[in-house]
């Protein structure tokens, strides 16, 4: 069975598209399938995205760490499909989730065949030295990104836990991914102790940036553009970072409510509703968007000195500017 892979823009989507077929299958058993589901139509392929752009900013090409951007990306969605399950969130892109549609055992293997898929690419092609160096920081990056999903299931419905703590658990559980993407493209393409870890520090940043906007959409952006359901955080009594800057900054009306909120039991679109008001009121929506900003900004100041870096600064710009 063949898959159609939706066009996208960018020079790199064709070539990384092709490269996920060719790992993952072209849909000939259910596991191939479920994979492919989640897969296609691909998101915005940040990760991969970035390990080839920076293997491009330190002389490379992109080429060089095909294989292994694809298999970071599987990776990735992987992560997702087990993110989904854990959220019991139906949709994901838009579209039902994997779980949604061949079921929960399904969408549990499904997930651990993308991974395996996943480290097969990474560990492809290449000089040896330098595919084990890759393939050790983005796995260890993938540790601190279980450490971090689990983390924020144990802060469920606390609203005292403190930004810092959300933002401890966004560095594992997103920055720490984005940052050995462009530390592992870097390395395989040859480059210099000094310029892999410069990459590594931009890719984090960039990270942050992205994960708090995404903590941003379900208050921000209609759910027919982000692909996602806009209550699933407050269904899930999950303290997100706006959250938790207001809970800081409210006065104790405020508090109450959204203590109320988050001790359970309430329909979740007028929680959210709720949420949203004392949000926008606290001026929280917007102290976080400042600091989405203030980190693509500390993304875009470790490029400096790399030879090829103009796409990896517009990524970092869009990447907190984003609205899905």
């Amino acid at each position: 069975m063949s898959v159609a892979v939706t066009p996208a823009d960018g020079t790199h989507i064709p070539l990384l598209e092709a490269e996920l077929l060719r790992w993952v299958g072209s849909g000939d058993s259910l596991l191939e399938l479920a994979c492919l589901d989640a897969l296609f139509p691909p998101g915005k392929l940040l990760r991969p995205v970035l390990c080839m752009e920076s293997a491009k900013a330190v002389g490379g090409t992109a080429d060089q760490v095909l294989a292994f951007a694809a298999g970071i990306e599987c990776l990735h969605v992987a992560s997702l499909v087990h993110d989904d399950i854990i959220d019991q969130d139906p949709v994901r892109r838009g579209r039902a989730s994997t779980a949604e549609q061949y079921g929960l055992a399904e969408a549990l293997v499904a997930g651990d065949g993308l991974s395996m898929a996943g480290i097969a690419a990474l560990l492809s092609s290449g000089p040896a030295e330098h595919v084990l160096h890759a393939a050790r920081v983005t796995i260890e990056a993938l540790r601190h990104m279980c450490h971090g999903l689990m983390r924020e299931t144990e802060i469920r419905g606390d609203l005292t836990c403190g930004a810092s703590t959300v933002l401890n658990i966004m560095q594992a559980k997103t920055a720490a991914l984005t940052g050995a993407a462009c530390q592992a493209g870097a390395i395989l393409a040859g480059a210099t102790p000094k310029q892999h870890q410069a990459l590594r520090r931009y890719g984090e940043q960039l990270g942050m940036a992205f994960q708090i906007r995404d903590d941003l959409l379900p208050y921000t952006a209609e759910e027919q553009v982000t692909g996602k359901t806009a209550t699933s955080d407050v269904a899930n009594l999950q303290p997100t970072l706006p959250v938790l800057l207001a809970y800081e900054a409210a006065d104790e009306a405020d508090r109450n409510r959204l203590t109320t909120v988050f001790r359970g039991g309430a329909d979740p679109v007028t929680a959210h509703l709720d949420v949203l008001d004392v949000l926008t009121r606290t001026g929280a929506l917007n102290n976080a968007a400042r600091m989405a900003s203030s980190c693509a900004e500390q993304a875009c100041a470790e490029l400096t000195g790399l030879p090829d870096t103009i796409q990896l600064a517009e990524l970092a710009t869009s990447a907190a500017a984003r609205q899905h």
